[in-house]
C-alpha cells in the first residue's frame, strides 16, 4: 500500500487535467458569473483508486503481439477513439526497442519501475532513464522507441485518437 501513496499526487493531477490534455470538447452548460465563466458538468464522477486500478487484468494491446505492452482501459475506446489507459511492460518485452509510430498523439506518465523512450535519431543506450513522475509527449507519426529497465513499467497514457502502432521495419 504505501508504495502507491506516493503515486496519489501524479494520478490526481492526471484526472483534474484529462479533459484539457485531449483538447475534448465536453458538453457543458455555461453561463457568465461576475464576468467569469463557470462551468456546469453533465457527466458523472469516475473514482478509480490507483491500488485498484493496478490489480486490475491487463491484457496486450496487440493480439499478435502477446508478449509486447500489456493495457487496460479506464476511459474510452483505444479501438476507436481518445482513451485514458495504463499500460505495463517488462524488461525486454516483445518490440521493445523497435522503432515504431502512432497515428495520434499520446502522453505517457510513468507510475513505477525504470524506462527508456527515444527517438529515431538516438539509441536506448544514450536515452535517459525515466522514473515514477516523468512524462513523454509522442507526437503522432514520429518514430520512437522504448524499453521498460526494471522489473516491470506501468504508465498512465492518453491517446488522442484510437491506438494504431506501424513498425516500418516489417513492411
Amino acid at each position: 500500500m504505501q508504495r502507491h501513496i506516493g503515486r496519489l499526487p501524479v494520478i490526481a493531477c492526471l484526472l483534474v487535467f484529462w479533459p484539457s490534455l485531449l483538447g475534448a470538447q465536453l458538453t457543458n452548460k455555461t453561463e457568465a458569473v461576475n464576468g467569469s465563466a463557470a462551468v456546469e458538468s453533465n457527466k458523472a464522477m469516475t473514482l478509480i483508486p490507483l491500488s485498484e486500478a493496478l490489480d486490475r487484468t491487463f491484457r496486450p494491446l496487440h493480439a499478435w503481439m502477446p508478449d509486447g505492452p500489456q493495457i487496460v482501459v479506464l476511459e474510452g475506446d483505444p479501438a476507436s477513439g481518445p482513451s485514458l489507459t495504463l499500460f505495463r511492460f517488462v524488461p525486454d518485452y516483445s518490440g521493445s526497442g523497435r522503432l515504431h509510430t502512432h497515428t495520434h498523439d499520446y502522453r505517457l506518465w510513468l507510475i513505477e519501475g525504470a524506462l527508456k523512450h527515444w527517438g529515431a535519431d538516438g539509441s536506448e543506450e544514450s536515452a535517459p532513464v525515466l522514473r515514477p513522475g516523468s512524462y513523454v509527449h509522442q507526437p503522432a507519426e514520429e518514430l520512437h522507441a522504448a524499453n521498460c529497465i526494471a522489473e516491470r513499467c506501468t504508465a498512465y497514457v492518453v491517446f488522442d485518437g484510437p491506438i494504431k502502432t506501424n513498425f516500418p521495419d516489417t513492411q
